[in-house]
């Protein structure tokens, strides 16, 4: 059996989410564009360190809109991924046209080929794209595969809470809305950690202690 992976899913960090007020006027969680820099180099590393026998990857996911007036329709400079966030060889691309990353595509299929153990998932925006793909992934259960003892390893979906990011809407600010849609998704769709400790838990392992179980870190 090939080796199970931790997959880094990054979702929709595209120039489009530039705009200045397409989205809303207040983003929320100035840290994202670091944080996604940080994990994207730890998960690269950890590549790099065994070449031979693949245990970590990365997995870009686009959004191609249907709306030619939107800044991430395909037509518009704004499609194009973050200079920032730019693939590089060997890491896939999935293009999508609805919130979920799994509809219309062969993500699925690409993630349990994988076997995946630990999904890690982050990008834009947590209140549609990243909270939709987070609760699919969990229902497809893309993260469980039968071990050499025909027993099943249910693995786990991870996401890292301050590597998302959303905009103000409808008379709540984006700090609010990024913190609901958050607290709704822990524990029965996924787990929620931030960037410092999937860097430990791709170092040395993530003790149960150390999973975050409220919003309490995010200020």
């Amino acid at each position: 059996m090939a080796p199970s992976q931790d997959i880094l899913l990054l979702i929709d960090i595209q120039v489009g989410f530039d705009h200045p007020t397409y989205w809303g006027t207040r983003r929320s969680n100035p840290s994202f564009e670091a944080n996604i820099v940080t994990l994207l180099e730890a998960f690269r590393k950890a590549a790099r360190q065994h070449p031979d026998l693949p245990t970590h990857g990365v997995v870009h996911v686009t959004h191609s809109s249907t709306e030619p007036c939107s800044p991430l329709h395909p037509s518009s400079d704004g499609f194009a991924i973050q200079p920032y966030a730019k693939p590089i060889n060997g890491e896939p691309v999935i293009v999508k046209h609805v919130n979920s990353g799994f509809i219309g595509t062969d993500l699925e299929s690409l993630l349990k080929k994988k076997l995946v153990r630990r999904l890690v998932i982050a990008g834009l925006t947590t209140d549609h794209c990243i909270s939709t793909t987070a609760r699919m992934a969990a229902n497809l259960f893309v993260t469980s595969h039968l071990n050499e003892n025909r027993e099943i390893d249910e693995g786990s979906v991870i996401l890292v809470e301050d590597a998302t990011a959303t905009w103000d809407r409808d008379g709540f600010d984006a700090e609010t809305i990024h913190k609901v849609n958050v607290a709704s998704l822990r524990g029965e769709f996924c787990e929620i950690m931030n960037t410092s400790q999937v860097l430990k838990m791709l170092s040395f392992g993530a003790p149960e202690d150390e999973i975050m179980t409220g919003a309490d870190e995010m200020s």
